[in-house]
């Protein structure tokens, strides 16, 4: 991961994925993800069985790859995010 300047941290932006994929094999599990999460804002993520919640989570904790998309998370030291 690298430290990237970007002034939407500055917004209160803290989490930012943008049309993230993500599949095994021919089995698509993520497909096209967007969100932005600004500080102090609550989510909640929601789904049957399988319907890949706790990938998503992983993904964007950098346990698990992805094929395409963006995750971007602030990074308080900086300023800016840190891309995955």
């Amino acid at each position: 991961m690298s430290s990237l300047n970007n002034s939407t941290a500055n917004n209160g932006v803290v989490l930012t994925v943008r049309d993230l994929k993500k599949s095994y094999g021919q089995h698509e599990v993520i497909k096209g993800i967007d969100l932005e999460v600004k500080r102090g804002e609550k989510i909640v993520i929601c789904g049957p069985s399988g319907s890949g919640k706790s990938t998503f989570i992983r993904c964007i904790n950098g346990l698990e790859s992805y094929q395409s998309g963006e995750i971007k998370v602030a990074d308080p030291k900086s300023g800016g995010f840190i891309k995955g």
